[in-house]
């Protein structure tokens, strides 16, 4: 795979309707390219799984055509096909009028939200003026019936007749470019993975958002994390890969058993999930749908078996809605926006679908306005509560896009105007949580500094830990507090600016007690831990015997030189022996002992020490 000019795709047009309506035969006269790409699908006749080709509209803009499959028996790779697509061409033959997958396909593609396209009324060559009309007049009945317009424009995938005003319309489709792809979400659901001899592993899919490139790391949902090598777009060597694109990338770090159709590919980790909450939509012509019900449900590339619990209803009604759990069998990566489709598990037919609103719910059910916060699709609404779901953690823009379904700039727009949100470097939290902690670390300084002159900072590790945060905005909030003047940042250390390190006071009387623990030697008086002594401890001035008997470090440091050449003269000293040596009482000199087993020159054996390995 090598490298070459690029466009942006400016629409993905999925073209859907029955068997042998003439699809392929259209695409391949608009585009050049046969999308029946399996010899299966040549020998019967029919599309099989979704092919693709890239067509160039008459204002130069390019559109990525998916040729979905239309024979019933192969609906649910027309799901895995028009899943991502963002406006619909779909097909309906002149000589047979709609038929039973030519709303099957409406069905699924009015589920998936995709209610923009155009109605080709193909195989005109073949029928007589009056046939067309009529041909016409039903699917623009059919669109009627489900509230969707379209433009009807009869065409001949042989002769060409009425493709240039069909490329007309669709050049105007792509003229109003969708919304919410261009996301710094790179996420391309994979539809195939092999393993190309001289290459290596090859995964294809269309991307639905953000942008890929030579170099770049993607990541799976299995903790996966594959370099992308080389990109084609459409079969085409490139060198970025656009959202709406068909595209193929070459990758490293991964093998072929460690990927497969159904994973996907995103630019940064996004966990799987076995639990969402979604507005569930059945379709005017569903059955019932009770509460507890297991359904076959797709989304992008994948499917997998759902149980649905309705919120406050025990049964949904065709042509309804409601709020829903769906319990997943098998883990999806979904994120809030996405649209899925439901099948009945028998008969397999396309019974309704809906729109993820929470990808990864928290609770049993959800809190009250939550599900309707996120449906409004109102960011400054959002924002704010899904922090609260989070306490002390703190998101970055990107992830709260994730979580509302929008671009970053937007979210950062919508989260700098609400009132209850606070900017902490890259991070987005509740403004009275931030000054919660604020006012917490601001306290337990003081604290520190009036009970603990002698060392009246903390350390970065215990300043995280008093603000109660995450480490991440803890230490966000301790670098805008310093850079503020709030704080004072030193040495690994976390300071109130007006606070001394040591008051000249303590400094003076820590030096008199210095003098007076010198003068002491190996005999040094009882004494209480004052901050005095405290600050004598902390510069290494001074040590600790125990039962409170303190001493200098001179004292300490000719005390262990004593004990060393004992052992070293005698192989061994005893308390007795060292009581002697230093001409002191018993309890001195079994303080002394006991002070250099815990620094590692001796250690005990019986009732006599030995000089570790390290002295002798």
């Amino acid at each position: 795979m090598g490298e070459g000019p690029d466009r942006p795709i400016a629409l993905t047009i999925g073209t859907a309707g029955h068997v042998d309506h003439g699809k392929t035969t259209l695409v391949r006269y608009m585009t050049g390219t046969d999308t029946d790409r399996l010899e299966e699908e040549h020998r019967r006749g029919i599309s099989i799984v979704p092919g693709y080709a890239e067509l160039e509209l008459p204002s130069g803009r390019r559109a990525s055509l998916v040729d979905v499959p239309g024979h019933e028996r192969f609906v649910k790779n027309m799901v895995s096909g028009a899943t991502g697509v963002d406006a619909f061409l779909l097909v309906v033959a002149a000589d047979d009028g709609v038929m039973p997958q030519t709303r099957e396909h409406l069905d699924v593609l009015r589920v998936l939200g995709v209610e923009k396209g155009i109605v080709a009324l193909t195989k005109i060559d073949a029928v007589d003026e009056e046939t067309v009309e009529l041909a016409a007049l039903e699917v623009e009945e059919l669109l009627g019936s489900v509230g969707i317009t379209a433009p009807v424009l009869p065409v001949s995938g042989l002769t060409g007749e009425g493709v240039e005003k069909l490329l007309g319309a669709l050049d105007a489709l792509a003229a109003d470019p969708p919304d919410g792809r261009s996301g710094t979400l790179a996420r391309l659901p994979v539809d195939r993975a092999f393993v190309l001899k001289g290459i290596g592993v090859v995964v294809t899919g269309t991307l639905w958002s953000g942008e890929i490139r030579p170099g770049d790391t993607l990541h799976t949902a299995s903790g996966r994390r594959p370099r992308v090598r080389g990109i084609q777009n459409h079969g085409r060597p490139a060198t970025v890969a656009y959202p709406g694109a068909r595209t193929a990338l070459d990758l490293s770090g991964v093998q072929i058993a460690e990927i497969e159709a159904g994973d996907v590919l995103l630019s940064r980790p996004v966990p799987h999930t076995r639990t969402f909450d979604a507005r569930l939509g059945l379709l005017e012509g569903a059955k019932p749908l009770a509460h507890g019900t297991r359904a076959r449900l797709h989304h992008g590339t994948r499917a997998t078996n759902a149980r649905i619990r309705l919120f406050g209803l025990q049964e949904l009604a065709p042509g309804s809605n409601s709020l829903a759990r769906l319990m997943l069998e098998e883990p999806l990566v979904v994120l809030p926006g996405d649209r899925f489709v439901l099948r009945s598990l028998g008969p397999q037919i396309t019974v309704g679908g809906g729109t993820v609103l929470d990808a990864a719910p928290v609770s049993r059910r959800p809190e009250p306005g939550w599900l309707e916060a996120l449906e409004s699709g109102d960011a400054a609404t959002m924002v704010p509560l899904i922090l609260a779901r989070s306490p002390g953690q703190g998101m970055t823009a990107a992830e709260l896009s994730l979580a509302v379904s929008g671009a970053p700039e937007e979210v950062v727009v919508a989260a700098e105007r609400v009132p209850q949100v606070t900017r902490i470097g890259d991070l987005y939290a509740l403004a009275a949580e931030v000054e919660a902690a604020k006012e917490r670390l601001l306290v337990s300084l003081q604290k520190r500094a009036q009970e603990q002159p002698e060392d009246p900072a903390l350390s970065v590790a215990e300043a995280r830990v008093t603000t109660g945060l995450a480490a991440d905005l803890a230490d966000a909030l301790l670098g805008a507090m310093t850079s503020g003047g709030e704080l004072r940042l030193t040495d690994g250390s976390v300071g109130l600016p007006d606070v001394e390190d040591v008051p000249p006071e303590l400094a003076k009387e820590a030096e008199g007690m210095l003098e007076g623990l010198r003068r002491a030697g190996a005999e040094p008086p009882a004494m209480e831990p004052t901050p005095a002594l405290r600050l004598l401890l902390k510069r290494g001035d001074a040590v600790g015997l125990g039962d409170r008997l303190f001493a200098s470090k001179e004292a300490a440091g000719g005390v262990l030189d004593e004990i060393k050449n004992a052992c070293r003269e005698e192989g061994e000293i005893s308390l007795a022996g060292l009581r002697d040596r230093l001409g002191t009482s018993r309890k001195y000199a079994q303080a002394w002992l006991e002070y250099s087993d815990e620094a590692g020159v001796t250690r005990r054996t019986g009732e006599v020490r030995v000089l570790t390995r390290r002295y002798r």
